[in-house]
């Protein structure tokens, strides 16, 4: 079968493995749709997987082989699935931190879903795999599903509710998501992204009440402005700018709240006093929960939340190797790819 595979030299590189061979408890999956996250770009420009990892984990595919202990499920139907299988019984699973659980993060779709097929295992179908029935909404919309339960946790961890205002640093795909789930909770929703035409992407799509550029030397006075004086209540880090670190402090109010939802490339922290004396909350908010998985799958198969504008580029998997510069070069606000 035809795969993409991470290589050092050329980012990515076609290349043919065998389609995997599914045992008893597992399924054979043909994938449909693949989105690129942000994740992968990072793991790709960082040279942070070893070269031949298949990556890709935003699927929506149909099923074409059961093993002997998969009962609930058959050849035909169509799903959208997550990587990543918590155990549910762990300390860290029993606290709500289920991306901490150690079998979260062991398990995978084998290989990623830069592939024309991936199998799956039967921790998988159970808790991560959902039934896509007869729909208006795209694949491509679909294959959001982990994404957006990603921004769901968030949102939902944080506490965002109608009395607070929210700042989205980065207006990719993730900050659009966050801010349509923020406006949802009734936050007053601001955005700032270094490009204008995503500021204007996020006011079309409902993600952000106002937006501003982000290196603007007016970017505080007229955060400021918006806020009586005082700094808005949360901010959102989705850029994966290691700038937006120390900018966030001076949009931040005092005993607000700010949520890493990014990588950065080096190193980076806040101050202590900063968050000592003006009694910051700085949290991180990485992957989702089963539930989240479950009712973001719902916002989006119900048309709930609309996510088609995100969607920029869609591209053959053979072609994803020659495309994925687009990525890197901030052209593409979401790219998928279908085999």
């Amino acid at each position: 079968m035809l795969s993409v595979a991470y290589n050092k030299k050329q980012k990515l590189k076609l290349t043919e493995l065998s389609i995997p061979e599914i045992k008893e408890d597992e399924a054979l999956i043909k994938v449909d749709v693949c989105g690129v996250c942000g994740s992968d770009l990072v793991k790709i420009k960082n040279d942070l997987v070893p070269e031949g990892t298949v990556l890709g984990h935003e699927v929506v595919g149909t099923i074409i082989e059961v093993g002997s202990q998969i009962k609930k499920w058959s050849a035909s139907q169509k799903v959208v699935v997550a990587h990543h299988v918590p155990c549910l019984n762990c300390y860290f699973c029993r606290s709500g931190n289920f991306s901490m659980c150690l079998q979260f993060k062991s398990t995978n779709i084998s290989p990623g879903g830069f592939s024309e097929y991936i199998k799956l295992s039967k921790a998988h179908l159970e808790q991560t795999a959902f039934l896509i029935p007869k729909s208006t909404v795209s694949d491509h919309e679909i294959a959001l599903t982990e994404p957006l339960a990603c921004c769901l946790r968030a949102v939902q961890r944080t506490g965002v509710s109608a009395s607070n205002s929210v700042l989205i640093c980065g207006l990719g795909s993730i900050g659009n998501m966050l801010g349509k789930l923020c406006i949802e909770k009734g936050a007053h929703t601001f955005g700032i992204d270094i490009l204008e035409e995503r500021i204007n992407l996020g006011k079309e799509m409902s993600a952000i009440h106002d937006g501003y550029l982000a290196s603007s030397q007016e970017m505080k006075s007229w955060i400021l402005n918006k806020t009586e004086g005082r700094g808005v209540d949360i901010i959102f880090l989705a850029s994966g700018n290691e700038k937006s670190l120390a900018d966030s402090l001076s949009y931040i109010r005092s005993g607000g709240k700010i949520v890493v939802f990014s990588s950065i490339p080096k190193e980076k922290g806040f101050f202590n006093n900063e968050i000592y004396y003006r009694e910051l909350t700085i949290m991180g908010s990485y992957s989702p929960s089963p539930l989240a998985l479950k009712e973001a799958y719902q916002m989006i198969i119900t048309e709930k939340i609309k996510l088609k504008k995100l969607i920029t580029d869609v591209v053959a998997l053979k072609e994803l190797p020659k495309e994925i510069d687009k990525c890197f070069k901030n052209k593409s606000v979401k790219m998928m790819m279908e085999t």
